[in-house]
């Protein structure tokens, strides 16, 4: 397959193939990479490639595209600009002296690549790197689920009401996250979303 690797930085953070030449009725697919070459489609994005590895239709939410395709080589076509790789995640834990905060979420729901906006306080002062204190994962099925970080439960859940935020499970129980439905939020038209969640030690 040959075309140019886009990087999509959005809710989730994915890799388009925009495909110099249509391949099973799609002129996108969505590549994917495995553990052996988790970095080599980073320094390659923007640029045109080749990748090798088998075509799958997509079946669920969780890919972007209807085609994908698990690269197993890939390399540049002509001039290409290496990109540094992606960054990790912070590693970082929360403050063992924090025994509550607040996050705060602006989800962007329109198409396109809109990277959730966090805030995470105490007291009114931000907590850094956000990273340690919350998390998130949108499922196939578009619920958007927010957890807190390591040694604290969900406490309160709030937000936008047209995205009807509420408990995954019993509040303070190990198994609870704030649930979101931006799916409906939108439908209703409000793309514009602010959601959040209080985390606490138990």
């Amino acid at each position: 397959m040959e075309g140019h690797l886009v990087f999509h930085d959005g809710i989730r953070t994915w890799f388009e193939l925009k495909l110099d030449q249509p391949e099973c009725g799609e002129a996108s697919i969505q590549l994917l990479q495995g553990e052996r070459n988790s970095k080599s489609l980073e320094i390659l994005r923007g640029c045109r490639i080749k990748s090798q590895g088998a075509l799958g239709f997509s079946p669920t939410g969780y890919y972007s595209l209807s085609v994908y395709q698990s690269v197993q080589q890939v390399e540049p076509l002509g001039a290409c600009a290496y990109k540094s790789p992606l960054p990790d995640p912070p590693s970082a834990k929360p403050d063992k002296a924090i025994r509550e905060y607040r996050v705060e979420m602006h989800v962007n729901y329109r198409p396109g690549d809109h990277p959730i906006l966090f805030h995470v306080s105490h007291a009114g002062k931000a907590l850094r790197p956000w990273q340690a204190y919350a998390n998130y994962l949108l499922t196939g099925g578009f619920v958007l689920y927010g957890m807190c970080g390591e040694g604290f439960v969900v406490d309160k859940v709030f937000g936008t009401p047209q995205a009807n935020p509420a408990h995954f499970d019993l509040a303070r129980s190990s198994g609870d996250m704030a649930m979101f439905d931006p799916e409906s939020a939108a439908a209703s038209g409000h793309k514009d979303l602010d959601l959040g969640f209080t985390c606490v030690r138990p």
